[in-house]
């Protein structure tokens, strides 16, 4: 070996180790989706029923009239799992926003975000997440991110804040979630809630070819100065319970589900106060780019002053494989008894049409 051989044989090797990595990692998905609509509201619920409710309170219609253009869950986020160097540990994350694409508030607000650890027992997680009782919809909710969503009749479509979580393996389709989420010092009647599970929930779903069905509970409290506390303006203990069934016939796919909420006033001779919520649901890929679809839905909550009944119909038409316009009509037949007794009975309607592409 020459001298010009041994000199540049270590200079080598050294480049080498500077610029080979300790280990390979994997390369972040970025994704995101762009669903925006044009929606005609008469006499017809607007938002979540939890605002809803807020407003019959405070003695407001719940109900909308008018044009409006929305962003209907538009979303950026950035996730990833790749192997760690210890055992059989993989590191999970997500960073997700809800994006505001027509203006009308804040630009930004936090989805689903969180970091943890997967192993052989399952992932475990912290964040911002959805509860378990939202994880067990599944995907029977055929108008989904439109402005005919079960949000407006379902109150467990809840996404809580500071959650520990954890989801199990998958069992041949058998799923477990639970998750748990301290109260950080809020205040609830005479009770501070600083415990570490002052909300808590848990979940198990099973995913066939042809049935999903999953069933959750969720404890929690209502503050009085969040949305749809009890009519006596006092906070409370809020119980959530949903059953869930969908069945898939080639084509056709069939849904239905129950929730039950419960809301225990803190303070002493106040009533519980009870509300259920339905739905049936149906979706029929009548050709490859068509999907013909109904549902009906019901929340039946005379504690809370407030019923309602929703019937909708629509179709999507698939541009391409992540791209696709929709168009949708539903009726509402809502019941408010407002506070001091002042009753109304009022019928109303919903028009969308809208386009959505996910990337």
């Amino acid at each position: 070996m020459n001298r010009l051989t041994r000199l540049a044989t270590p200079a080598l090797a050294l480049a080498a180790a500077i610029g080979a990595p300790l280990t390979v990692q994997a390369a972040p998905e970025f994704y995101g989706r762009v669903n925006v609509s044009l929606d005609r509201l008469s006499d017809y619920p607007d938002g979540s029923l939890s605002g809803q409710l807020n407003d019959v309170r405070a003695a407001r219609s719940p109900l909308e009239e008018g044009w409006f253009l929305e962003s209907n869950s538009s979303r950026l986020g950035v996730r990833g799992r790749e192997p760690l160097e210890v055992g059989e540990l993989s590191v999970l994350y997500q960073l997700e926003v809800g994006y505001d694409v027509d203006g009308d508030s804040d630009t930004f607000s936090t989805r689903n975000s969180f970091v943890g650890l997967g192993s052989v027992i399952g992932d475990v997680f912290a964040g911002r997440y959805d509860s378990p009782v939202k994880m067990a919809e599944g995907r029977v909710d055929q108008f989904n991110n439109t402005a005919a969503d079960i949000g407006g009749y379902f109150f467990g479509q809840r996404r809580n804040s500071n959650t520990l979580n954890w989801k199990s393996p998958d069992f041949s389709g058998l799923v477990v979630r639970a998750q748990l989420a301290p109260g950080e010092g809020d205040s609830a009647g005479d009770e501070e809630k600083d415990g570490l599970a002052d909300t808590f929930g848990l979940s198990a779903t099973w995913s066939g070819e042809t049935l999903f069905a999953a069933l959750a509970y969720e404890h929690g409290y209502q503050e009085v100065d969040n949305p749809a506390p009890p009519p006596a303006l006092v906070d409370a203990d809020r119980d959530l319970l949903r059953g869930t069934l969908g069945v898939t016939l080639g084509e056709l796919d069939l849904g239905a589900m129950v929730e039950q909420l419960r809301l225990d006033p803190d303070a002493a001779g106040a009533d519980r106060l009870d509300a259920t919520s339905y739905l049936l649901s149906a979706g029929w890929r009548l050709l490859p780019r068509v999907t013909l679809k109904a549902q009906a839905g019901r929340f039946d909550g005379d504690d809370f002053g407030y019923e309602d009944d929703i019937l909708t119909a629509g179709a999507d038409y698939k541009l391409g494989r992540q791209t696709k316009v929709y168009g949708l009509v539903s009726s509402s037949d809502a019941t408010i008894t407002y506070p001091g007794g002042v009753d109304a009975d009022d019928s109303g309607s919903l028009l969308s049409v809208g386009m959505e592409h996910k990337f």
